[in-house]
């Protein structure tokens, strides 16, 4: 629910009343004030708005109403939830005894004290698109729409003054054993916990939705078998069917999960999580009520059309326990029982048992400290309301004190963490879920410190200091030496990275003219050597800069690069030339400041020299041939030079063979090619090296020196 100030509920009561026909509201003016005369629809509005906040003109008016009406006023406010769904709220005037549950919604409406969501809560409307076509005409009408359901609205100011109401309701109560007795009550962390996990999962892998609803069978499977998801709760005295799927519907209800592009992905965390256990506990409560995909009779289903009893089941169970004395219990089963036989949904119903009204008072009202529990005679549980859970139910104004426990973490050297339930809280559990990893639940739970759990952690604001610093603050010891290294060490990797969301990036020719801006006022953060970032671009003087050359980054990347007839030496136009290319080069050559040749030292150029250890450097940081091709295609306009291409593929060519031989020089290519047909000196010769060069061997050069002597050819010898 929306937690807004009483400015802000005036403010939405006017911005509804707006969007009122004039003869509706001229008829909800005479009914909630009484205006003695025809006031302009302005003014009329205006005191409205202002009756509404007026304590004993609402005091005049609720006396006049049906008990129904006042009724159904006290458990809105009761339930700490100003915006129910029309069905609800019948059902529960209905189960209250009245036969019609719609007429006292319809008088409320018309008088004022209950408003139509005509836009959500605590938002303003845009004035201009209400149309007087728009405009509300009739209440039930509008009542009678289907989609989107009709949501009622009961200002606090109205609920207030109804509050001890008697709802016409008694608990049945069960004859509680006699002597001491053993109370039970659970610490109210089992399903925050859980929602923790399974946001965590969702960090890196979201819940994907099919078009009916459901889930597709990879996350399905996954919340039916996760072994922290689907376990039996710690804290709950009866099984609970698919914890796991409940946990997500809660999850989701509670925005922990927010649904996008048909996946369930990891939200922010509610403000509550940043309050004492019982506002957690209570935006638990509130989202209980939103749940569709989930009953404690069914377990998991697919989300229904429209029509959910369960939220006026669970307000009714929970305000039956409330009528309670203290020192009074009632049966689960009884309860049960009760709203069966009342609730229109379920009236008429001979298996009072598939509702699962006590499943879920002694398995999720029980685990999120709502109620206490005592063994009876027989063994059989019985029930009350619990400190926070008579807070929940409205019965007190202020929250229950939870004792604290602030030393409740134990950092071992394996970077696991021991986290003992007593002393965790909803914010250290969010806290702990941004740095660590959940491995086991139970009275002590169990996380493991990762890399990529403390770079997650330092991706949502958090530093190395911020994570000792909570350690320190909730441990029972000192951090062990080998979880700070790692921690060091992890942060600093992370911390390597800085990200600029925007800037404007400076080229300087050298290093001195970057240092020189720098020191004349340039707030520029220095990237390399030559390269500097302003992250405002607002805060530079361009006046005192000389604009030498512009680019556009979306155009292909400009031919700026020569290659010198040795295939290393490249030579860089500096007119032409983008800031990337400079990173680039660095990826696998070397300035060349030392070899300079006289075209590289003219004016506007640059050199660099690709060396076999550059190369060599390159590669092992992921460098491939298949990239510095594509480079030289693009920044030269040729293909890889030869040397280039030696230095990636030397490595992966194999061994070379060195070997004595003797070299045949020819008169000319006939000569040889005739040696190299003729059978008679076609054996002797062991390849051909060039046009006119032939090899042999020295064992048969005796024999192809008479070969030649007999063709008539002349050897000359050269030792």
């Amino acid at each position: 629910m929306t937690s807004i100030s009483p400015d802000q509920w005036t403010s939405h009561t006017r911005h509804t009343l707006k969007r009122y026909d004039e003869t509706l509201l001229r008829q909800l003016a005479h009914r909630l004030c009484k205006p003695r005369n025809q006031w302009p629809v302005s003014e009329l509005l205006e005191r409205v708005v202002t009756a509404l906040n007026n304590a004993a003109m609402i005091d005049r008016r609720l006396k006049e109403l049906p008990a129904a009406c006042r009724q159904i006023l006290a458990i809105i406010g009761q339930s700490r939830q100003n915006r129910w769904p029309v069905g609800s709220l019948v059902e529960i005037v209905v189960a209250l005894g009245h036969e019609d549950g719609l007429a006292p919604l319809v008088t409320l409406l018309e008088s004022g004290l209950l408003l139509p969501e005509l836009h959500p809560l605590g938002t303003s409307p845009d004035e201009e698109k209400s149309s007087v076509r728009a405009r509300l005409k009739s209440v039930t009408t509008w009542l009678s729409r289907t989609e989107p359901p009709p949501m009622l609205l009961a200002s606090p100011q109205v609920t207030r003054r109804v509050h001890g109401e008697d709802l016409g309701i008694v608990c049945p109560v069960a004859p509680a054993p006699e002597g001491k007795l053993a109370i039970h009550e659970a610490d109210g962390l089992e399903w925050p916990l859980r929602m923790a996990v399974l946001w965590q999962q969702a960090l890196g892998a979201p819940l994907r939705r099919t078009q009916q609803g459901g889930f597709f069978k990879r996350d399905h499977d996954r919340l039916q078998a996760d072994p922290l998801l689907s376990a039996a709760p710690t804290d709950a005295l009866t099984l609970i069917p698919d914890p796991g799927f409940f946990t997500a519907a809660l999850a989701t209800s509670a925005g922990m999960l927010r649904e996008e592009d048909a996946e369930l992905r990891a939200g922010d965390w509610p403000a509550d999580w940043k309050s004492p256990l019982p506002h957690a506990v209570l935006r638990c409560w509130h989202a209980l009520h939103e749940v569709r995909a989930w009953n404690p009779g069914q377990g998991y289903v697919v989300e229904a059309a429209r029509g959910n009893p369960y939220p006026a089941a669970y307000l009714l169970s929970l305000l039956l326990l409330s009528r309670l004395a203290d020192d009074e219990w009632a049966s689960p089963q009884a309860i049960e029982e009760w709203i069966a036989a009342r609730h229109p949904y379920w009236a008429g119903s001979k298996r009072t048992d598939e509702i699962g009204i006590a499943a879920f008072l002694l398995g999720i009202a029980y685990s999120l400290r709502l109620v206490q529990a005592i063994q009876g005679d027989a063994g059989a549980w019985l029930l009350r309301l619990s400190s926070l859970g008579r807070w929940v139910a409205g019965q007190t104004e202020a929250a229950p004190t939870i004792p604290a426990f602030k030393q409740t973490l134990l950092v071992q050297p394996n970077l696991e963490i021991l986290a003992y339930r007593q002393g965790l809280t909803p914010e250290l559990i969010a806290q702990l879920s941004k740095i660590a990893t959940w491995r086991t639940l139970g009275p002590a739970c169990t996380l493991l410190l990762e890399p990529h759990s403390v770079y997650r952690a330092l991706e949502m604001g958090e530093s190395q200091a911020s994570i000792l610093q909570l350690f320190d603050s909730h441990g029972m010891k000192a951090v062990p030496p080998a979880v700070l290294d790692s921690l060091k060490t992890w942060s600093s990797k992370r911390e390597r990275l800085s990200v600029y969301p925007a800037g404007a990036i400076f080229e300087f020719g050298t290093p001195a003219e970057m240092e020189e801006a720098i020191t004349r006022g340039l707030p520029a953060v220095r990237l390399t050597d030559r390269l500097a970032i302003v992250p405002n671009e607002s805060e530079i003087a361009y006046k005192n800069f000389r604009l030498t050359g512009t680019r556009d980054y979306t155009l292909p990347p400009e031919k700026c690069v020569d290659v010198d007839a040795d295939g290393v030496t490249l030579h860089v136009d500096l007119a032409k030339s983008d800031l990337l290319l400079e990173t680039e080069l660095q990826r696998f050559a070397e300035p060349d400041t030392e070899g300079m040749t006289l075209r590289a030292a003219g004016a506007g150029r640059r050199a660099y020299r690709i060396k076999p250890a550059s190369i060599a450097s390159a590669r092992k940081l992921g460098l491939t041939l298949s990239y510095l091709e594509t480079w030289f295609s693009q920044r030269t306009g040729l293909p890889i030079s030869a040397a280039a291409l030696l230095f990636m593929t030397a490595p992966q060519a194999g061994p070379v063979d060195i070997r004595r031989q003797l070299i045949l020089h020819v008169a000319n290519e006939h000569l040889a090619d005739g040696l190299q047909q003729w059978p008679s000196t076609r054996a002797l010769v062991q390849a051909r090296i060039g046009p006119t060069a032939l090899v042999v061997t020295e064992d048969d050069l005796t024999l192809l020196m008479e070969r030649l002597k007999e063709l008539g050819v002349e050897v000359r010898w050269e030792v």
